[in-house]
């Protein structure tokens, strides 16, 4: 029997997918009807605007960027609108942070921070199509056994290790 962890093995899936793009430079974008605005610190603009090819390789447009605020036009497709300040939020807090050493480059750990931040969540329900998407996915990926962040995605137990435990 074989036990996924649903949100580590989307991360895996999205995180491949998001490296994908970076070497493939053809991520696809859905136009907003309206560009979205969103306000940082000049700092955290900064840490944006410093990785902003990076961004466009994933999904992102961006109309302008200035000292406080960017102005998007863009999103990658799996990003809604209503998530676009949650994912870049999370996005600058990965930049700031000191994790930064456990990661190769700048496009692995924005990679890193759009899957977590992309993932299904915790009790989230999925339909038989998209679990059995899920699976086809995951095992499809060049490492399927471990998150982005090397944390198993799935368990195997055979039938002699469910025996023992109801042995007890």
């Amino acid at each position: 029997m074989v036990v996924i962890d649903q949100g580590r093995a989307h991360q895996r899936i999205l995180y491949e997918k998001f490296l994908e793009n970076f070497t493939v430079k053809q991520a696809a974008s859905q136009q907003l009807l309206f560009p979205l605005t969103l306000y940082y610190s000049a700092y955290e603009v900064q840490l944006l605007k410093d990785s902003e090819a990076a961004l466009k390789q994933t999904g992102f447009v961006f109309e302008s960027i200035d000292k406080v605020q960017l102005v998007i036009s863009g999103l990658p497709v799996n990003v809604m609108e209503s998530e676009a300040s949650i994912v870049l939020d999370e996005l600058i807090q990965e930049l700031q942070g000191a994790s930064s050493e456990a990661s190769f480059s700048l496009n692995d750990r924005i990679a890193k921070a759009l899957a977590h931040s992309l993932s299904v969540k915790t009790g989230t329900v999925l339909s038989e199509e998209e679990q059995e998407n899920m699976v086809n996915y995951l095992f499809a990926c060049k490492d399927p056994s471990v998150s982005p962040f090397l944390k198993p995605t799935f368990i195997t137990m055979r039938v002699d290790d469910i025996e023992k435990r109801f042995a007890l």
